[in-house]
């Protein structure tokens, strides 16, 4: 028995000696340190972000955009409750500036500016449209007079023996005798020797009128040339020399205007085509007028 309880120490000291090294295995072999446990992982908000790539805050947002300066908008002009209040002085100031500026924009009525230049837009246009088709219209009497030329030629060498055909031709008719006034148009008219119109090429038209030797003017001929372009009618005309201070042109108070004014006028159609279309091309109808009236 004593034996056995002396083997018995000894295995319980063996057993002493062995187990302190079973139990420090575990910390000599630790788990995973590579991998953290939850606890020791770092939350999300310590997670560091990916510098590598910008997110889009680089790009300012509608809010962040800055305004162009260059197009104020409308809310930038102050309403009448935020303007102080004017005196009648500085109203009526305001109303002559703003006439006065009308008027050097071609806006003398004062006409509100986005409807006057909704008009002035529309009426380019039509005037556009009327140029255009003028222009169409002297092309066909280009093709036609040019047919009809050597017919005008023979013509003029028959009226020439006829003792003022020409000025009878205009003293008759009912509008450009509307405009010749008494004494100094009739008794300049009566030495008007010869009419003639000259279709030019580019479309121009040009008048000519010649005269025999008188107290008047001069000239042997004057003339008025009408020029169509894309900007529309312009006219040029020869200058008129008056003989010692004749000038018929120059009207004194309460007198009407002289025909001669014409030759200096600038774009009246109206009488551009009475000469053209009318005495022009049918001479004999207000001739024969003046001989069935003298009859």
């Amino acid at each position: 028995m004593a034996k056995n309880n002396k083997n018995d120490k000894v295995n319980s000291k063996v057993v002493k000696k062995s187990q302190p090294p079973q139990q420090q295995k575990k910390p000599q072999q630790p788990t995973k340190p590579q991998q953290p446990t939850k606890s020791q992982q770092p939350t999300k908000s310590q997670q560091p972000t990916k510098p590598q790539q910008p997110t889009k805050p680089q790009q300012p947002t509608k809010s962040q955009q800055p305004s162009k300066p260059q197009q104020p908008s409308k809310p930038q002009q102050s309403n009448k409750a935020q303007q102080p209040n004017k005196t009648q002085t500085e109203k009526t100031v305001e109303k002559v500036e703003t006439k006065e500026e009308n008027v050097e924009t071609n806006n003398p009525m004062g006409i509100e500016k986005e409807l006057f230049e909704e008009i002035s837009t529309l009426q380019v246009e039509i005037e556009s449209i009327g140029n255009k088709e003028m222009k169409q219209k002297l092309k066909l009497d280009l093709e036609r007079d040019t047919q009809l030329s050597p017919l005008y030629v023979e013509r003029e060498s028959i009226l020439k023996n006829i003792p003022q055909f020409w000025s009878t031709c205009i003293f008759k008719h009912p509008i450009l005798s509307a405009l010749i006034t008494e004494p100094k148009d009739i008794s300049l008219f009566k030495h008007l020797s010869g009419f003639n119109v000259e279709m030019k090429e580019n479309g121009n038209v040009k008048f000519t009128f010649a005269f025999t030797n008188n107290s008047f003017i001069k000239n042997k001929s004057i003339w008025k040339e009408y020029v169509f372009d894309t900007d529309g009618v312009s006219t040029s005309c020869s200058p008129i020399q008056w003989k010692n201070g004749n000038d018929i042109t120059k009207k004194k108070e309460g007198e009407d205007p002289s025909f001669f004014s014409w030759f200096s006028d600038q774009d009246d159609l109206e009488i551009f085509d009475i000469f053209k279309h009318e005495i022009w091309m049918f001479p004999m109808d207000f001739y024969s007028k003046n001989v069935e009236d003298d009859e």
